[in-house]
């Protein structure tokens, strides 16, 4: 059964690691860059216009159970994925292999 909107919106670790912009390379490669979305608040990691995010910026990521799986550059210890993993198996959600954080350099 998947959870309601309440339920999956209280598994986000409200980390603001999705709200950094993300650079994929040539070689597959992704780089979580340290410029954040215009709407994060860096210092609370909390979205200025969180309940009306997707009318205010159009790039906001709407994730949810069904798309999880298409966001493998996502931390492992986020919420959603480790979710995921528990209820539908570690395959369920696999890590791009690389991945540069650079959002830690702020």
């Amino acid at each position: 059964m998947s959870p309601s909107f309440q339920e999956w919106e209280d598994l986000c670790l409200g980390c603001g690691r999705c709200c950094f912009e993300k650079i994929e390379q040539d070689d597959g490669s992704v780089v979580v860059t340290n410029q954040p979305c215009r709407f994060l608040d860096v210092a609370t990691r909390r979205c200025k216009v969180y309940e009306r995010r997707f009318e205010v910026c159009p790039d906001c990521l709407h994730l949810s159970e069904s798309n999880l799986a298409e966001y493998d550059w996502l931390p492992e210890d986020c919420g959603y994925v480790r979710y995921l993993r528990r209820t539908r198996g570690p395959e369920a959600w696999r890590p791009r292999p690389n991945i540069i954080w650079r959002e830690n350099e702020l």
